[in-house]
């Protein structure tokens, strides 16, 4: 179309009528755009497009407009916008499109293209990464260059592997001292009956190099303790993060995880599904030793109540939803509050996800 639609609705923060005329404002004229969104462009999510029952196009959302005078063509164009849209050449955009552009870019629906043009496992992800405001590629990266050693491999720390692996986590140590034995289907996906008896890290290495043959991930049968978690601990340059996964000794693997990350510049995140609870935290980075200390010193003095005990109080029932609700919280909180260094509720707490009756709370804060 030739002539530029008339977009009635509030603009972003306020409620006056957004009638763009010859010339768009100066920061969402298609130069300016392409200047703030080199690759190209998508709708945010959570933007809705329908056709009114004027045949005008309506953008539904808390920025909603309406599109007066758009024809069939320009819908579909804007329908094909949701999905996202490299740059064409300067002039193959009508005069309509660059309203509606304007129109978009003004109420904040715009979100970036990754520059990463390939179609592969992480094409999807790396929209969601537009969408939190990072820059998907940069995330990315990060994510591949991050070292992580996951501590147990049972129902929760499997899961958390694969969570890692998936996200694209290309250096991965995986610590269990444990076989697989047939009590763990229930809850343990990622083992075989053909894996019955063999060591769970080496199981799980195996199934996720099938899915991930790139992928370095390296197993090891230990125990972990102050002899042993020397030869754990990433020594290579770079980010890294410690996965609590494991439930013993109870406390005394916590301190020491805890202390070891504080001295070495790592992350370290904690865990564990109980009876109904997943308890997530906390994620004590590096850059706040006063909470790693605090946690650690706790943590000792749960132990040496722990080996005082008469009965393990390591629970011996379990069940797969708790499991996969602690693993998917704790993956969620290491890519939030770590690689996009956003705010999360485990900094520093850990918080209960109790299942029985769908509600969290807040436990225990360290400082």
């Amino acid at each position: 179309m030739t002539n530029r639609p008339v977009i009635d609705g509030p603009v972003a923060g306020g409620h006056e009528s957004d009638r763009p005329a010859a010339r768009a404002p100066q920061d969402t004229a298609p130069s300016a755009l392409r200047l703030r969104f080199p690759a190209g462009v998508m709708l945010r999510a959570g933007t809705t497009l329908a056709a009114g029952d004027a045949g005008e196009l309506l953008v539904i959302g808390e920025r909603g407009f309406s599109v007066e005078g758009a024809d069939r063509a320009l819908c579909a164009w804007a329908g094909r916008l949701a999905e996202g849209m490299r740059w064409p050449a300067p002039e193959a955009l009508t005069p309509g499109q660059e309203a509606l552009l304007a129109a978009f870019a003004a109420r904040d629906l715009l979100v970036p293209l990754p520059r990463t043009d390939t179609v592969d496992a992480y094409t999807k992800q790396r929209r969601w990464l537009a969408h939190t405001g990072t820059d998907p590629d940069a995330a990315q990266e990060r994510i591949a260059r991050h070292q992580a050693v996951v501590v147990g491999c049972g129902g929760t720390g499997a899961i958390v592997a694969t969570h890692l692996c998936a996200m694209g986590v290309r250096r991965l140590l995986l610590v269990d001292h444990d076989a697989v034995e047939v009590t763990n289907f229930n809850r343990q996906f990622t083992y075989r009956q053909a894996d019955l008896g063999r060591p769970k890290a080496e199981a799980l290495r195996d199934f996720l190099l099938e899915r991930h043959p790139e992928a370095g991930i390296t197993a090891a049968r230990v125990f972990v303790d102050e002899d042993t978690i020397t030869g754990l601990v990433p020594h290579e340059p770079g980010e890294w993060t410690l996965f609590c996964c494991a439930d013993r000794p109870v406390g005394t693997l916590a301190a020491l995880l805890a202390g070891f990350a504080r001295d070495r510049g790592g992350s370290v995140l904690f865990a564990a599904a109980g009876l109904d609870e997943a308890a997530v935290g906390p994620l004590l980075r590096p850059d706040d030793t006063a909470a790693h200390q605090a946690f650690a010193q706790e943590m000792e003095a749960v132990g040496a109540v722990a080996r005082s005990a008469l009965a393990d109080p390591v629970m011996s029932a379990s069940v797969a939803p708790v499991n996969t609700v602690t693993a998917a919280w704790m993956a969620g909180e290491w890519l939030n509050g770590v690689i996009l260094e956003r705010p999360v509720r485990s900094l520093n707490t850990r918080f209960v996800v109790d299942l029985g009756n769908s509600s969290t709370y807040e436990e225990r804060t360290w400082r």
